[in-house]
């Protein structure tokens, strides 16, 4: 398996990384902590390495079902991220979480910690100070920030060294595009997207008539002014998909990482079938008349997007 490096840090992650939030058995419904395990060894198994997390999903058990499943694999064989989140952002607060999540890993260190939203008490400098005293004392190797906007970035790389950014990124949600994207690409600053199939919108399970449940009821792409545009870029994604014999779930994943942009999509896994699912994803290759035909697709649907503040509500930036 192919790996590449975030920033200019020496950690490296797998071409897709595998996020645990389902796991925690909150947002998106109830989980089966066997059935975690199987998928996150499967992953494993099939080369995937690099597994994602944070100290909110599940209040913890996430991190517990991923630490309990890897425990007794050599530490070297896979690559750990985790989040703290803002209202742990003081000093005590942050050492206190990332060693809590160390203790629920299982492990010594993370190789990458994330600050999962901007501050909201508190200056970014700060935040920064923070996070890089934990990586002085050898508790994480790399830093990222997550859900922030191009002038935090910046902001943050004023005061120590970001090397992975974590945005929402999917065909339905590319905002980054404009501004934050390729500054990235420039600087040479890491992107590992997250809701790479927009909470299952791109994966064809979604109809008109489909029930919306769970933490999706209040997300802006469930909303009736989008939904069904949003299921026209999927039956694309099918249309395509009918091609390489693939659905349109790993249509839309071999897109991402086929985008020279990305570092690594993140991909969910709520059971071992789909999991197999996914990992099939990467074996073909999209020829350039596809890869551009979705893209056109995507942009054009995204055009017409009010402007969202975040993807798991309706509210729009004023």
């Amino acid at each position: 398996m192919n790996t590449k490096r975030l920033g200019s840090s020496d950690v490296a992650v797998s071409a897709i990384i595998l996020g645990t939030w389902s796991m925690g058995g909150d947002y998106f419904g109830e989980a089966d902590d066997r059935e975690s395990a199987k998928v996150i060894r499967t992953y494993l198994d099939n080369g995937i390495n690099t597994f994602d997390t944070a100290e909110v999903y599940g209040k913890g058990r996430a991190e517990t079902v991923l630490g309990n499943t890897l425990e007794g694999v050599d530490r070297e064989r896979y690559t750990l991220i985790s989040k703290v989140f803002p209202h742990h952002y003081a000093m005590a607060d942050m050492e206190k979480s990332c060693d809590d999540s160390l203790k629920r890993l299982k492990t010594d260190y993370l190789d990458t910690y994330f600050l999962h939203y901007p501050p909201r008490d508190m200056s970014i400098g700060q935040a920064m100070e923070n996070i890089m005293a934990l990586k002085e004392k050898g508790k994480i190797r790399s830093i990222g920030v997550s859900n922030f906007t191009l002038d935090m970035l910046k902001e943050a790389r004023s005061y120590g060294s970001v090397d992975v950014v974590q945005p929402c990124y999917n065909l339905l949600w590319r905002y980054i595009d404009r501004d934050l994207l390729p500054y990235c690409c420039q600087e040479g600053i890491g992107v590992i997207p997250y809701s790479t199939l927009a909470q299952g919108l791109l994966t064809g399970h979604f109809k008109k008539d489909t029930p919306i449940t769970a933490g999706r009821k209040q997300a802006a792409l469930f909303q009736p002014e989008n939904y069904e545009r949003c299921l026209e870029v999927t039956a694309k994604l099918e249309e395509i998909g009918k091609k390489y014999d693939k659905s349109p779930a790993q249509v839309c994943i071999n897109w991402m990482i086929s985008n020279p942009a990305l570092t690594a999509p993140i991909i969910g896994g709520t059971d071992d079938r789909h999991a197999r699912q996914n990992l099939e994803a990467m074996s073909f290759r999209l020829s350039q008349e596809d890869y551009d035909t979705i893209d056109s697709v995507s942009k054009d649907f995204c055009s017409r997007l009010p402007e969202y503040v975040l993807f798991f509500n309706s509210q729009i930036r004023e």
